[in-house]
C-alpha cells in the first residue's frame, strides 16, 4: 500500500486530474438535480426569452420533421386583409406602411378602428380570479371610456372573496385547475353564448384578463403590459386579436410554427416549494404532460392548421373578436377545456399560453408572411 502511495505522490498530475474528475462529477450531479428547462431550454427547443424569437431571413436552415412540416403547411383560407390588392409590403417595422408597418411587433393591422368607431362596438370582459382585488379593471376601462362594458364575468378558482367586482358582474366559482387558460376555455364553451346575442356577434370582442396586470406580474425579458386601448384596436382590426404584451426591441410577435411547436417543459420551478423532488405539485398532479411538445398538444384538440408563421402572445392577457372565437368549432373548444382540467399547474397551461394567438388571430396572407422574413431585419424601425 505504501508503495502505491509513494507512486501517487510522485505524480501530482494524476492527483490534480483525479480531483478535477471528482469535482466535475459532483457539479454535474447538482446541476442535473436542479435542471429546469423553463430557464435552461434545450438548444433545439425555442423559448420565449431567447434570441430564437428573432425570425431568420429566408433561406435560413432549420431542421424539420416531415410530419411536422406537412402539418404546418401554410393555410390562408381565412386570411382576408383589406386594401392589399398590390400584395406588397414596404416595411414591417415602420409607420409609413399602413398594411404591414406594424407586423413585426404586432402593433398595428389594417382597418384599425378609431375611438369613435370602438365606442359603437360591444366590449365583454372575463376575468380569471384567484387572489387579487379587481378595482383596477374598472379604473382602466373608465380611463378609455370603455365603461360600462356590455358584460363582466368573473371566474374565481381559489375559494377567496372577490373584492372590487363591479355590481353588474356575474361571478362563477370553479375548481382550481388549468389556471387562467382553463377559465378562458370554459367561458368560451359555456358563458359566451349567454352574454352575447347573435345579432351582436360581429360587433363584439372579449377582453380576457387575469386578476393582476402589474409590472410585478410581468415575467418577460423585454417589453411590458400594453393598454386596453391597443388590445381593443387590434381585436377590432383585420387581425381580430390583440395581445396584452407590448413587445419591444429585436424580438418579433411572430414565430415560425415548426419551431414553436417544438417547445416543451421538463419541469417548472418558479415556485419550487410547491413541488416535490419529482416535479409533482402538492395536489398530487405531476407537472409534465403526456404530450411530447406543443405541436402534439395542439393536434390533440384538433386545432385549425396554422400558417407557416403565427403570432405568439405570452402573459395570458389578450382580446379577441367574437367572430374569430366562433370561427373555431365548439367541439375544439370543448376538447381544449377538458385537456386543461388535469391539475392546477400543468404543462398544458404553458402550451395553451403559447397557442391562444395561433387559434384566435387571423392568419396572415402569403405576401405578409414573406415580408416578415425578407424585411424583418432590414425594415425601418419606428
Amino acid at each position: 500500500m505504501a508503495r502505491y502511495r509513494q507512486r501517487f505522490l510522485r505524480c501530482p498530475r494524476m492527483f490534480i486530474l483525479g480531483f478535477m474528475f471528482i469535482l466535475g462529477f459532483c457539479t454535474y450531479s447538482i446541476l442535473s438535480f436542479f435542471y429546469n428547462e423553463e430557464y435552461f431550454p434545450r438548444r433545439e427547443e425555442p423559448y420565449r426569452e431567447r434570441s430564437e424569437n428573432i425570425l431568420p431571413r429566408i433561406g435560413a436552415n432549420a431542421s424539420t420533421n416531415a410530419a411536422n412540416a406537412a402539418f404546418v403547411k401554410t393555410t390562408v383560407a381565412k386570411a382576408a386583409v383589406a386594401n392589399t390588392a398590390s400584395e406588397e409590403c414596404r416595411c414591417v417595422k415602420c409607420k409609413e406602411d399602413d398594411i404591414c408597418g406594424g407586423l413585426w411587433h404586432g402593433k398595428h393591422y389594417p382597418n384599425t378602428p378609431t375611438d369613435d368607431e370602438i365606442a359603437q362596438k360591444q366590449i365583454h370582459v372575463v376575468v380569471s380570479h384567484c387572489l387579487k382585488p379587481l378595482f383596477w379593471i374598472k379604473q382602466r376601462l373608465q380611463a378609455r371610456s370603455y365603461w360600462p362594458p356590455a358584460s363582466f364575468h368573473v371566474i374565481s378558482k381559489c375559494n377567496r372573496t372577490v373584492k372590487g367586482v363591479p355590481e353588474m358582474a356575474t361571478v362563477e366559482r370553479l375548481p382550481n385547475v388549468g389556471r387562467c387558460d382553463h377559465s378562458y376555455a370554459h367561458y368560451i364553451t359555456t358563458v359566451l353564448a349567454q352574454k352575447i346575442p347573435k345579432e351582436q356577434e360581429k360587433n363584439s370582442m372579449v377582453l380576457f384578463l387575469k386578476d393582476e396586470m402589474s409590472q410585478k406580474n410581468f415575467h418577460h425579458a423585454s417589453g411590458g403590459w400594453t393598454s386596453f386601448e391597443r388590445m381593443a384596436r387590434n381585436a377590432f382590426s383585420d387581425n381580430g386579436f390583440g395581445c396584452g404584451v407590448a413587445i419591444r426591441g429585436p424580438r418579433s410577435a411572430y414565430r415560425h410554427t415548426e419551431d414553436l411547436f417544438k417547445f416543451r417543459l421538463g419541469r417548472y420551478n418558479r415556485k419550487a416549494d410547491k413541488y416535490d423532488d419529482e416535479g409533482v405539485e402538492r395536489d398530487g398532479v405531476k407537472f409534465k404532460s403526456a404530450y411530447k411538445n406543443l405541436g402534439a398538444y395542439y393536434r390533440s384538440f384538433d386545432g385549425p392548421p396554422p400558417p407557416s408563421m403565427v403570432q405568439v402572445c405570452y402573459g395570458g392577457i389578450f382580446a379577441a373578436s367574437v367572430s374569430n372565437i366562433l370561427d373555431i368549432d365548439q367541439a375544439t373548444w370543448e376538447r381544449l377545456e377538458q385537456i386543461l382540467t388535469r391539475g392546477n399547474n400543468i404543462e398544458e397551461s404553458h402550451f395553451a399560453e403559447r397557442s391562444w394567438a395561433s387559434l384566435l388571430a387571423r392568419p396572415l396572407p402569403p405576401f405578409q408572411l414573406q415580408a416578415l422574413q425578407e424585411l424583418g431585419h432590414n425594415g425601418k424601425s419606428s
